[in-house]
């Protein structure tokens, strides 16, 4: 489809998400959210495909006007704030990241691949940690984790919930960064980061699984184990965005490349993030407690795997 047939076909929607937009005030508004995700995507396409200028500069006014009448009426109010991240979350975000599932899904594999085969390799062959992490660290991760500590998952030199927080979120953006920038290098970087974070975090935990360490270890990543590695594969499936958009940049120049690949790897970046620190908040106050049982924990972990699960494969179905 030419940039002429490409207008022609969405004209109408375009100008029925203008005309939805101004009339708000009267409550003629139940298209508008169908026509904004429609245009969004459209917006999308037409940055992919190269359209002129002209094209994608109204396209994009016409998003942007929409977006602010949807979400931004509120935006100076802390509810108006809150309503636009919880819709980010539960509806763009999910909608954007399937749209790039091909780069989640890649992530995915790069990461989650290396994390579950060493957690088995190591079941059979424990002494293969030595091979990938120095044996100074594998005893200060046995320490953290001991089930006689008071509480487990606490570097030494923290001793509050506040300093945790500020601990473990430094090192999941650590990670995520890793994941992302990695990407400004041909993706390399990001495969490599990927899999080297996959490598590490699985052989710690095929270790400590090893040892004996179940209850302390898995009770304590249970929580926020599905938003934390989550956030760091959608981190390096930005990355891998990225990354296709130098090594394959099609008639554009892989500067404009690289700015439209980082326009489109914003929303998985931005969920991330969000992720992230969430995850650091469930990891200082409810992770770390050795007080609650193991069980509860667990019971928590698997809940929280299906909202992420759930959100992604299912978020923002509803009118699109």
């Amino acid at each position: 489809m030419n940039e002429i047939e490409f207008a022609a076909r969405h004209e109408e929607e375009w100008k029925a998400l203008a005309k939805g937009v101004d009339s708000r005030a009267a409550g003629d508004v139940r298209e508008v959210p169908r026509l904004f995700r429609r245009a969004v995507a459209e917006l999308a396409v037409a940055r992919d495909r190269q359209y002129r200028t002209s094209l994608l500069d109204r396209l994009h006014s016409l998003v942007l006007t929409a977006h602010f009448a949807l979400h931004g009426a509120r935006a100076g109010t802390r509810r108006g704030a809150i309503a636009a991240l919880w819709h980010f979350f539960v509806n763009d975000f999910p909608l954007e990241a399937r749209r790039q599932r091909r780069y989640l899904l890649a992530a995915g594999v790069l990461f989650f691949g290396p994390f579950l085969g060493m957690i088995a390799a190591l079941q059979w062959f424990p002494d293969f940690v030595y091979y990938l992490v120095s044996p100074e660290t594998v005893a200060s991760f046995e320490e953290m984790y001991d089930p006689s500590a008071g509480r487990v998952g606490v570097p030494r030199g923290v001793d509050t919930d506040v300093a945790m927080f500020g601990f473990y979120i430094a090192n999941n953006v650590r990670i995520d960064l890793q994941c992302l920038a990695g990407g400004i290098l041909f993706g390399l970087g990001t495969l490599a980061a990927l899999l080297g974070n996959g490598l590490f975090i699985g052989a710690i935990a095929g270790h400590l699984t090893n040892v004996g360490y179940v209850e302390t270890f898995w009770g304590f990543v249970a929580g926020h184990s599905a938003l934390e590695l989550m956030g760091a594969v959608l981190s390096g499936a930005s990355g891998l965005r990225i990354g296709y958009a130098l090594v394959a940049p099609g008639r554009a120049s892989r500067g404009a490349a690289l700015r439209a690949a980082a326009v489109e790897a914003a929303p998985l970046l931005y969920g991330a993030a969000l992720m992230t620190t969430c995850a650091a908040v469930i990891e200082a106050f409810w992770s770390s407690r050795t007080g609650i049982p193991f069980f509860s924990k667990v019971v928590f972990g698997l809940f929280m795997w299906a909202v992420v699960l759930g959100v992604l494969g299912f978020g923002g179905r509803c009118g699109s």
